[in-house]
């Protein structure tokens, strides 16, 4: 089985960093942590995005594999995943 250690590091890296972001939002009124998401977060979230879909469309990553079926419930979430963006 295939753990594809790099890929996987590179959207934990991603989220990680998100999730730093929220650490400097508390303390925030809810309108200042949406915007400061939106300005620091929102563009992380996007490119990791791009990017997993970059992953099944270049068949760099077989969507049938572990990383692949990953991939895919990881983006029919989405929406849920960037709630936080969202008023």
């Amino acid at each position: 089985m295939d753990f594809y250690p790099e890929l996987c590091l590179y959207v934990i890296e991603q989220l990680g960093q998100v999730f730093k972001n929220d650490e400097q939002t508390r303390g925030l009124t809810d309108r200042a942590r949406l915007q400061f998401h939106r300005t620091h977060s929102e563009p992380i979230m996007l490119a990791l995005h791009t990017w997993l879909e970059q992953q099944l469309s270049s068949k760099q990553v077989e969507p049938n594999s572990a990383l692949g079926k990953a991939i895919r419930y990881l983006l029919r979430q989405w929406e849920k995943l960037t709630r936080f963006l969202v008023v």
